[in-house]
């Protein structure tokens, strides 16, 4: 199954494809290597099983601050 995802890029239509050609097929590819190796459904707990960061003091109180 395919969709359609649209993009504001930055550069030109013309100057993304006088660079990739077919700029859709480049798209592609470049998801495509991103996604190697990761399982197309994660499970949010599997985050819980790494190990938690450090943090400082300042850090916690900032998470604990009201806005």
């Amino acid at each position: 199954m395919t969709g359609t995802i649209t993009f504001r890029p930055k550069r030109s239509k013309k100057a993304l494809q006088d660079t990739f050609g077919n700029v859709s097929a480049t798209i592609n590819q470049m998801i495509e290597q991103a996604m190697v190796g990761k399982a197309s459904v994660q499970d949010w707990r599997d985050a819980l099983k790494n190990e938690r960061p450090t943090i400082t003091d300042d850090q916690w109180e900032q998470c604990l601050r009201p806005e």
